[in-house]
């Protein structure tokens, strides 16, 4: 068996990215702390480090070494809250994957009244991170993710559906390109004679995305043609291009809610939408969630209302 504070100081170099900083945290030198590193390696009987260039990278053996490492020290830090008393603020983590094909920024505004709101002493951290709903699924049940939020429905006998929202999605337009061509629209506006009149071409997620492909039904629908002046698999790009005055595009209200509230965004569509876009929250389907966990589910639900 290996050394237990060994561990610890692989998990807190590989965190920090580094020995210089690990070092500085630990309060040890660097060259003591590498030489307990080697003495790590050499009991495992793996390399958990390699140079690239002037940085230290993990491993393939390192990257594995480290996951299992963040369990162990991950549990260590919940029990030594709950040793806590009561009269004591305790923490709460949760742990969010968010698929790539979701607004970034959104996420933000979806999590920020949940920080903000306190109840009963407990101070939440929110931990975000994004990848294919595929990936994700798969870290929900390895349980190094507590919930997921994905745009697509996800069926499996041990993943439950915790909430979902229709978000109603609306042909988007910079409000200082109408000013300027000095264009009249409304909510009854065509979206076909309004594509086919203005000169701006059209912002879109690439093929890959579920969005292009709702937007794809909605052209063929309406028998619409439009030249494509951006197309990106990172669906902030397609949101913040239509706020830039780059083109226009079809977006999910909530993700450019501020830009449409304060009128630099005008949308067309009536309020349910020209179609609806919908989003999951799923969880393990054997946990027991608590508060921090409802609010979530709320805010999620409250999409709808938008």
């Amino acid at each position: 068996m290996f050394n237990y504070n060994h561990l610890y100081y692989f998990y807190v170099t590989a965190r920090l990215g580094g020995v210089s900083n690990a070092a500085k945290y630990l309060h040890i030198s660097q060259p003591s702390l590498s030489s307990q590193l080697k003495v790590f390696e050499s009991a495992i009987d793996q390399k958990l480090f390699e140079k690239k260039g002037r940085n230290l990278q993990l491993t393939a053996e390192g990257e594995k070494a480290f996951a299992y490492s963040k369990k162990i020290f991950d549990i260590a830090n919940e029990f030594a809250e709950s040793l806590r008393s009561p009269s004591e603020k305790q923490s709460q983590r949760i742990r969010i994957g968010v698929t790539d094909q979701v607004e970034r920024p959104f996420i933000a505004d979806l999590l920020s009244p949940l920080i903000k709101e306190k109840r009963r002493d407990i101070e939440k951290t929110f931990f975000v991170s994004s990848a294919p709903s595929e990936i994700l699924l798969n870290q929900l049940r390895s349980h190094d993710i507590d919930l997921v939020l994905t745009n697509k429905p996800i069926y499996a006998d041990d993943v439950k559906e915790l909430a979902s929202a229709n978000m109603p999605v609306n042909l988007m337009v910079s409000t200082k390109n109408l000013k300027d061509l000095k264009i009249r629209v409304s909510r009854s506006t065509s979206a076909l004679e309004f594509l086919n009149a203005v000169p701006w071409g059209l912002i879109i997620p690439s093929y890959k995305m579920k969005l292009r492909h709702e937007t794809d039904l909605f052209f063929q629908e309406i028998k619409a043609r439009k030249k494509v002046v951006i197309e990106s698999d990172i669906i902030s790009v397609v949101g913040r291009a239509i706020v830039d005055g780059a083109g226009v595009g079809f977006m999910p209200v909530p993700y450019l809610l501020d830009e449409v509230n304060n009128g630099t965004i005008t949308t067309l569509g009536p309020k349910a939408g020209y179609w609806q876009h919908s989003l999951y929250l799923l969880g393990r389907k054997d946990d027991n969630y608590d508060d921090t966990v409802e609010d979530v589910k709320n805010s999620i639900k409250k999409m709808e209302k938008i």
